[in-house]
C-alpha cells in the first residue's frame, strides 16, 4: 500500500489533483482476474474510488497512462489492448 501511495503521490485520475483520503484500487478487479501486482494498483481519492468507480459502476481504462488514468462509463466495457 505504501509503495503505491508513494509512487503515485495523489489521485491518478486525469485532471484530479486531490491528495485527500487516498485509497488503493485494483485497475483490473480481482473478480476479473486482476492481481495485487504494483502494475495493477493505482491511487484514487475517496470521491473517485467510492462515487465514480464503486457507486456509479465506472471502470478505469487499464491502457491509460499511469498518472493520467481515464474512467470508462458503465456499458462501455474495458478498452481493448493496444
Amino acid at each position: 500500500r505504501r509503495l503505491v501511495l508513494n509512487r503515485d503521490g495523489g489521485c491518478t485520475i486525469d485532471g484530479c489533483t486531490s491528495r485527500y483520503r487516498l485509497e488503493i484500487h485494483h485497475i483490473i478487479p480481482r473478480s476479473q482476474g486482476g492481481t495485487h501486482d504494483l502494475e495493477n494498483l493505482t491511487t484514487l481519492c475517496w470521491w473517485h474510488h467510492h462515487i465514480a468507480i464503486h457507486g456509479r459502476g465506472h471502470n478505469i481504462d487499464p491502457h491509460s497512462p499511469p498518472h493520467r488514468r481515464r474512467i470508462i462509463p458503465p456499458g462501455h466495457g474495458r478498452a481493448p489492448p493496444g
